[in-house]
C-alpha cells in the first residue's frame, strides 16, 4: 500500500509539472514578437480584417492566462485544438509524430543501455588496467560529442560510402509491397539515427555503471560471498551485476527527455518526420497549439520514463520496498 502511495505521489507530481511546462510554452510565446498569421499580413491580397478574425476565432487575441484556460477547458474534453500549420487536429498529428520518434528512440534506448551497462560492468572489473584508462577516454569524448556534429559527420559517411540512406523513413513506404522488404528498407533507414541517438546514452549510462561495478567490488557481501566458496558468475550477476543496475534505473526517466531533446536535432537532420521535426515546424510557425502539443506529447513519455524507473526500482531493490513501508521516502 505505501509502495502504491509512493508512485501515485510521483505521477502527480510529475503531471503538475507538465501543466507548468505547458504553461510555460503559452507564456514564452505571447513573449515572441508576432503569431502565426502575423505573416499573412506581408500579403496585399489579404485584409487586416480578415488576419484579426482569424486571431478572434483561435483566441490568440486574448490574454495568455485566458489562452491557457481555454486549453486546460478542452484538454479535459481531449481536445488539443487545431493546428494552425498542418491544418489537422494536433491529437492527431501528435500522436503520428510520437509514434514515429519511438521508432527511433525505443531502438536507441536498448542499445544505450545495453552497451552501456555491458562496458560499465566491464570497464569496473578492468579498472586497474592500461586499457581501462583509454576507455576512460573516448568515454569522456563520446559524452562531451554534440549529437549535432555527430549526426552530420554520419551524413557525410553516409554520401561518401552509398552504404546507408541520407534521410527518411523508408524508402518503400507501403508495408503492403512486403511487410518484410518493408521492415529491412526501415531498419537500414534507422541505423545512422539510432547511432546517434544512442551514442551519448552509452557513455553516460557506462560512466553510471562503472562507478556502481567499483563501489559493489569493494563490498564487504563480494568477499563474503568468495570465502563461502560461491561461484564467480553467481557473484558477477548476483552481487556485482544487479546492484548496478539500481543508479541505471534511477537515471532512466531522465535519460528519454534526454533522448527526446536530441531527436529534435536529429529528426531534422535525417528528415524523420517525427515529434522533434513538427515541434521544429511548430515553432517557426509559431503554431502555438501544436507547440503546445508537442510538449504535452514529450511531458507524458517523460512521466511514463520516470515512472516505469520507479516501478522497477521498486521490483528489484529491496531496499526501496523498506524504506517505502517506513514512510521515508
Amino acid at each position: 500500500m505505501q509502495t502504491f502511495k509512493f508512485l501515485l505521489k510521483r505521477a502527480v507530481q510529475l503531471i503538475l509539472l507538465s501543466l507548468l511546462v505547458t504553461f510555460a510554452a503559452f507564456w514564452l510565446s505571447s513573449i515572441i514578437p508576432g503569431d502565426f498569421f502575423s505573416t499573412r499580413l506581408l500579403d496585399s491580397s489579404i485584409r487586416i480584417e480578415t488576419v484579426n478574425q482569424l486571431r478572434h476565432k483561435y483566441g490568440l487575441d486574448q490574454p495568455v492566462t485566458v489562452q491557457y484556460l481555454h486549453w486546460l477547458k478542452n484538454l479535459l474534453q481531449l481536445d488539443l485544438g487545431q493546428s494552425l500549420f498542418y491544418q489537422r487536429p494536433v491529437a492527431q498529428v501528435v500522436a503520428e509524430a510520437l509514434a514515429k520518434t519511438l521508432w527511433m528512440g525505443i531502438p536507441a534506448l536498448i542499445v544505450g543501455f545495453g552497451a552501456g551497462i555491458v562496458l560499465g560492468t566491464v570497464r569496473g572489473i578492468l579498472s586497474r588496467r592500461s586499457l581501462a584508462r583509454i576507455w576512460d577516454f573516448f568515454s569522456a569524448v563520446a559524452l562531451s560529442l554534440p549529437s549535432l556534429l555527430l549526426g552530420l559527420a554520419l551524413l557525410l559517411f553516409a554520401a561518401y560510402t552509398n552504404w546507408f540512406p541520407l534521410g527518411g523513413m523508408n524508402t518503400l513506404g507501403d508495408p503492403a509491397t512486403g511487410f518484410w522488404n518493408w521492415l529491412i528498407d526501415r531498419t537500414h533507414h534507422l541505423i545512422l539515427p539510432v547511432l546517434c541517438l544512442s551514442f551519448p546514452v552509452i557513455a553516460y549510462v557506462e560512466r553510471v555503471q562503472y562507478a556502481a561495478t567499483l563501489s559493489n567490488l569493494g563490498a564487504v557481501y563480494i568477499r563474503a560471498a568468495r570465502s563461502r566458496g560461491l561461484g564467480y558468475f553467481r557473484i558477477f550477476f548476483q552481487y556485482i551485476l544487479r546492484p548496478g543496475l539500481n543508479p541505471v534505473l534511477s537515471i532512466s526517466g531522465p535519460m528519454l527527455a534526454g533522448i527526446l531533446s536530441g531527436s529534435l536535432i536529429l529528426e531534422v537532420i535525417f528528415d524523420w518526420p517525427g515529434l522533434g521535426q513538427i515541434t521544429y515546424d511548430a515553432l517557426f510557425s509559431s503554431d502555438i497549439f501544436l507547440l503546445t502539443g508537442c510538449i504535452l506529447g514529450s511531458s507524458v513519455l517523460l512521466v511514463t520514463g520516470n515512472l516505469l524507473a520507479d516501478i522497477a526500482l521498486v521490483i528489484l531493490d529491496p531496499r526501496t520496498r523498506l524504506l517505502n513501508r517506513k514512510g521515508l521516502r
